[in-house]
């Protein structure tokens, strides 16, 4: 990968068969073992606005085109940000796919989401439109980004821009990476303006994919993730991709929370890292207790 180039972090899909846009409502085992649904009792992200810089999305998807708020191509400028690779769309559904009773649902089902193409078909883009893309999500209103992207490269670019929409009261999710725990955790997510995400999986064990080092916040679901992929289907994928917008997801919650109460920590980003640190859960696996491995620990919602 070339320095000025930020891509997709290596993911694993496997379309879903049968599944479709009127089956009955798939609630996935990240919703149903970290206690998305007690949280949801008191709200499901309403009033708060989660910018996705990714592949695009697909616009039509029934499960997430009721939640979704005009976005931006930087890719084909003239253009409407479709997806026409399929990552940007999970990443999407995962976020705020309707609660609705049909296909899959969301963590925060009622948030609003901002769909941001940045990458191409091939997953890969440029440094400078990964940038723009912070400053324009920024510019328009997000509470949250989430970047499920990476290069081994810092991006000055990229750090001017994150720092720019911190100060535009943004907070910043990044997924960590997938090449392993012997490899350090991917930019922007080693960026300290951001919140670091890696992956567990169903057992609540880190995956054997996600990177390690000390940047690493927090890890969250990450392993057969179903959510919505362009034209009305449904696909299961693997990869801190996964477990980023999970985590947004569960802020995004924290977030309509909060603003019917202390909005003036609704935009810090030290106030998430308190909340999920408050009752994260420790890896059982000793080998990984360290901050290198597991961050502050697994968001666990259950307690709050």
């Amino acid at each position: 990968m070339i320095r000025e180039k930020v891509g997709l972090l290596p993911y694993v899909r496997e379309d879903v068969y049968g599944h479709t846009t009127q089956s009955s409502q798939h609630i996935g085992w990240e919703i149903e073992k970290m206690g998305i649904q007690k949280l949801w009792k008191k709200g499901k992200g309403k009033g708060c606005t989660v910018a996705v810089i990714d592949t695009g999305c697909d616009l039509d998807h029934p499960d997430i085109a009721p939640n979704l708020l005009q976005g931006k191509n930087f890719v084909n400028k003239n253009k409407d940000p479709w997806d026409d690779n399929g990552h940007g769309s999970h990443v999407c559904g995962t976020v705020a796919a309707i609660d609705n009773g049909l296909g899959i649902v969301g963590v925060a089902p009622e948030a609003k989401v901002i769909p941001i193409k940045a990458l191409g078909s091939d997953g890969s883009g440029s440094m400078i439109d990964i940038a723009k893309a912070i400053v324009w999500a920024a510019d328009n209103n997000a509470n949250f980004i989430t970047m499920s992207l990476g290069s081994p490269f810092r991006s000055e670019n990229i750090n001017i821009a994150i720092d720019y929409a911190v100060a535009k009261k943004c907070v910043v999710f990044c997924a960590a990476g997938n090449s392993g725990p012997k490899k350090n955790i991917m930019f922007p997510a080693a960026t300290p303006s951001t919140i670091a995400i890696g992956a567990i999986d169903r057992n609540l064990n880190r995956t054997p994919f996600t990177c390690a080092g000390e940047p690493l916040d927090f890890l969250a679901p990450g392993h057969d993730i179903m959510s919505l992929v362009p034209d009305n289907n449904y696909a299961l994928m693997s990869g801190t991709s996964m477990s980023n917008p999970f985590a947004v997801g569960c802020a995004a919650l924290l977030y309509g929370e909060l603003s019917r109460r202390k909005r003036t920590y609704a935009h810090k980003q030290s106030y998430y890292i308190s909340r999920f640190k408050e009752n994260a859960i420790s890896l059982k696996q000793e080998k990984y207790k360290t901050k290198k491995y597991q961050g502050y620990g697994i968001i666990n919602l259950k307690a709050l």
